[in-house]
């Protein structure tokens, strides 16, 4: 073990308020740092430091003691777990944490918790309790003092508390306009103006995405022709090479607002994704052209080339495969399922109705031995390619992406969709914390030290 590296108890000692700021260490780490009794070392907590003078004092186990005073200017609250705690000794330095965010823009509910997301943000929360890293969720908002209001999970429920700023945030923010405002702007120009890493900065458009992948050949095979939906020259020449296409929201999440086209006996049949909403119907080309630009409403919207997706039993199939960076920046799957959609349904969201299965024992029980194994193989790297591709051709750090893959009745396999802010609703068991919380704390860890080298 690195003996600069421990995982000690903060206390305040509310009874210490003097003029000369005093750090009190228990006396065997105080040893084994190398200190000497009055040396002036320089306490740090995520953007804020105080310079103090150490002294040793007897304890049951690693230790540090903090002055009121000390801790008022540090703005560290109240850890019952022990917290990771780092020595430089070059720089003469103790660093608190490093202390972790996840950026939100939701409050918590009536009840208290963050709905779909709680379970989310209290696996984080134990996850990190466990590590000695402090974890907080926190909204856009000034940066200016070097400390900031965040929610913090304890016993009792989520507290609001001033908080030194962490050391990285991963962007959560399910606002696609408050990521498009001023304020969402001036809050990263302070966070790169203070080093402060922060990733997945903001939600991937279908189209910007169509249009990165499109520049790695060998990704090509595999991705569905698209084109901006607007002019009708383009429209009309899209909609000859293709006897079934999606009509999707540039910006739309859970498939939601999509349509299906079909040319049935010399009709288009144009068929929305929600359970209640009719089918519409168009005469002639340009009938459907005038029909969509009613049902786009000004929004930007994509057509995209219909795949005949493998099925089951009349549901359409897909797979979403979860993938994280790890400390080499390499893509790892942390998780695979086949989703199944509802009979009939043009998309296999869950959100939609679609069922969820784990998508290796789907493929084994779909397809024979060995195709199964062949196929996962071929799915898991395209998806790292995808995700490879992404971080390449992005100006944006991404930790964590969600990638919709599908097979057609050929068994090729076709990049749906990229999502950079991928589901986090509770699914299943996990005996202690699922494979994706871990991953996106080893990955915080991993830029935390990279700022730092």
């Amino acid at each position: 073990m690195n003996i600069n590296h421990q995982k000690v108890f903060i206390t305040v000692n509310p009874a210490v308020t003097r003029k000369k700021a005093l750090l009190f260490i228990e006396e065997k780490l105080f040893g084994e740092w190398g200190l000497h009794f009055g040396e002036p070392v320089t306490i740090m907590a995520g953007c804020r430091s105080v310079p103090v003078l150490v002294q040793p004092f007897p304890s049951s186990g690693p230790t540090l003691k903090l002055s009121y005073d000390m801790n008022q200017f540090l703005s560290l609250p109240a850890f019952s777990d022990p917290i990771s705690v780092f020595f430089h000794p070059e720089e003469r330095n103790i660093q608190i944490g490093p202390s972790f965010a996840a950026l939100i823009n939701q409050s918590p509910l009536q009840d208290g918790t963050f709905g779909e997301m709680e379970k989310f943000y209290q696996e984080m929360t134990s996850y990190c309790n466990q590590q000695g890293i402090p974890f907080y969720l926190v909204k856009v908002q000034s940066l200016q003092e070097g400390i900031i209001e965040a929610f913090v999970g304890e016993q009792k429920g989520w507290q609001t508390l001033t908080i030194p700023i962490p050391d990285v945030f991963y962007n959560r923010i399910h606002s696609r306009k408050l990521e498009a405002s001023p304020s969402f702007e001036l809050f990263k120009t302070e966070l790169k103006t203070q080093s402060i890493p922060m990733f997945n900065g903001r939600f991937l458009s279908k189209y910007d995405v169509h249009q990165l992948l499109s520049l790695e050949n060998e990704l090509l095979p595999s991705l569905p022709d698209t084109i901006l939906f607007g002019e009708q020259e383009a429209f009309l020449t899209f909609i000859e090479r293709h006897s079934i296409i999606y009509f999707k929201p540039v910006s739309g999440s859970q498939g939601k607002n999509i349509c299906r086209l079909t040319q049935v006996s010399g009709k288009w049949k144009i068929e929305p994704s929600g359970k209640k909403q009719e089918l519409l119907f168009a005469d002639s080309d340009e009938q459907l052209f005038h029909t969509l630009k009613k049902l786009s409403r000004k929004q930007a919207f994509i057509l995209q080339q219909g795949i005949s997706l493998y099925e089951t039993d009349q549901r359409k199939v897909d797979f979403r495969i979860l993938l994280h960076q790890n400390e080499l920046l390499n893509w790892k799957v942390s998780s695979m399922v086949a989703r199944i959609g509802e009979q009939g349904a043009i998309v296999s969201n869950l959100a939609q109705g679609g069922l969820m299965k784990n998508g290796s024992d789907f493929l084994k029980e779909a397809f024979d031995y060995p195709d199964s194994g062949r196929l996962y193989q071929k799915l898991i790297r395209l998806a790292k390619n995808t995700a490879k591709a992404i971080v390449e051709h992005h100006d944006e750090s991404f930790g964590e992406l969600g990638i919709d893959l599908a097979l057609d009745v050929d068994k090729n396999p076709w990049i749906i969709e990229v999502n950079s802010k991928p589901s986090k609703k509770f699914q299943g068991n996990y005996e202690t914390f699922r494979p994706s919380v871990k991953s996106i704390i080893d990955f915080m860890l991993t830029l935390n030290s990279e700022k730092h080298r």
